[in-house]
């Protein structure tokens, strides 16, 4: 079933609630279906994605990133290990500090969810040309990233 908006009306700003609305619909369908994998958390799958992106992450790292505290990140990275997402190893150039990795078991996981994106991506091409896709890409990465900028300034001027 799809909500019964018809996308050629939508503002951006529409589409954008859209857009998470679907991939988290999408999310929740992927997980249901596999019944020996939980499904991680929204929270959890922002800690994998920057650890996947960030090779030599530290949990120093994720605090920093988060603007959380250590203690908060600190058991989310517990609870995400005993659930197998992620491994822990120490740094062979300081045996104080922990690397965090994405465990094999849920890089497998993510493998099909890239797959799916892969076929949604060659669905799209039939509509769009590459130039105009990689365009909407540019566009929704610049739009996300001022969004993180605008945000980060504003909890920096409520800190000061």
């Amino acid at each position: 079933m799809n909500p019964p908006v018809n996308s050629d009306e939508m503002d951006f700003k529409q589409s954008l609630f859209a857009c998470y609305a679907n991939i988290a619909i999408t999310e929740m369908k992927l997980y249901n279906s596999e019944s020996d994998f939980m499904r991680p958390t929204h929270k959890e799958i922002l800690y994998m994605y920057s650890i996947w992106t960030n090779p030599g992450c530290t949990a120093s790292d994720l605090v920093e990133l988060f603007n959380s505290s250590k203690a908060l990140v600190s058991q989310t990275i517990i609870a995400m290990e005993e659930k197998g997402y992620i491994i822990r190893t120490k740094d062979p150039k300081d045996n104080r500090r922990q690397i965090l990795e994405i465990s094999p078991q849920r890089l497998e996981a993510t493998n099909k969810e890239l797959q799916l994106i892969d076929a949604a991506t060659t669905a799209l091409s039939r509509d769009y040309s590459k130039e105009e896709i990689a365009n909407a890409a540019k566009i929704i990465h610049k739009f996300t990233q001022h969004m993180m900028d605008i945000a980060i300034d504003q909890t920096t001027k409520k800190k000061g």
